[in-house]
């Protein structure tokens, strides 16, 4: 049994690993900041303010998110973990090394933080931006050392589609921006050196196919418009990726190859 303060955020398991993220709002009561705090047998710990790590970034949504590799099999190894002040959390895409942990930004940005993950061992790597917002976990991938994420943005009042790859440094080393003006990002997924967007306008629904495996410029392979919306991306097979949506009052399955 393992209990700390804060609301579970999210969670993955990778070999005998349970990686679990909690996330308390920083507030002060008496002059006093209430830390997180860890509750085992023997009594209560407060996670030190030395022990919070934190990034040079301006910050107006105070979070602290913790961490925490439990291992299943082996009750014997203590759990470690890793407090971060990362603003607040949003979105989460794990990889077997590494969880990327977004948040929304005020100047509509997404913030992206890597923390390494290796067993028991946890650590927070890079922090980067882009422009955007993204929709859920399948508008994020990790491939060949490349991070990549669609996102959505309003420019002038018009709603368009981005795609952004990034080193593991969370620096941006190619991008493709306005994808679809004037069209609503509506599901995003990412197979290997292929990217899949759905965007909607009027009972429409564009597909995009974009190439991502140049990393540094990624290119639209072709888009196909069909009735209907796709909110919800799935793969197939190598070739084959299925959409899941509406049509009018009716549910809309897709296969595309």
């Amino acid at each position: 049994n393992f209990t700390i303060s804060g609301s579970y955020f999210n969670s993955r398991m990778i070999g005998d690993y349970v990686y679990f993220v909690v996330s308390q709002p920083a507030y002060v009561i008496y002059d006093t900041v209430i830390l997180p705090k860890i509750y085992a047998d023997d009594g209560i710990r407060e996670i030190s303010a030395s022990e919070i790590h934190y990034t040079n970034a301006s910050d107006n949504y105070y979070m602290f998110t913790t961490v925490v590799a439990l291992n299943i099999q082996n009750t014997a190894e203590e759990p470690n973990r890793k407090t971060i002040m990362l603003g607040g959390t949003s979105s989460m895409y794990v990889s077997l090394k590494n969880i990327y942990i977004t948040f929304p930004e005020p100047d509509a940005k997404t913030s992206i933080y890597r923390i390494h993950i290796e067993k028991s061992a946890i650590n927070t790597e890079a922090h980067g931006k882009v422009p955007g917002r993204e929709l859920n976990q399948f508008s994020m991938d990790e491939y060949n050392n490349y991070f990549r994420i669609a996102t959505a943005t309003w420019v002038n009042g018009t709603a368009q589609s981005n795609l952004y790859v990034l080193n593991m440094n969370l620096s941006i080393v190619g991008s493709l921006e306005n994808i679809a003006p004037g069209e609503t990002l509506d599901s995003a997924r990412f197979i290997g050196n292929r990217s899949y967007l759905s965007t909607s306008i009027v009972r429409r629904d564009p597909f995009f196919v974009i190439d991502v495996e140049n990393a540094s410029d990624p290119k639209i392979l072709g888009y196909l418009k069909i009735p209907g919306f796709t909110r919800y991306l799935h793969p197939y097979d190598e070739t084959h990726i299925i959409g899941i949506g509406k049509d009018g009052n009716n549910v809309k399955i897709s296969l595309f190859d």
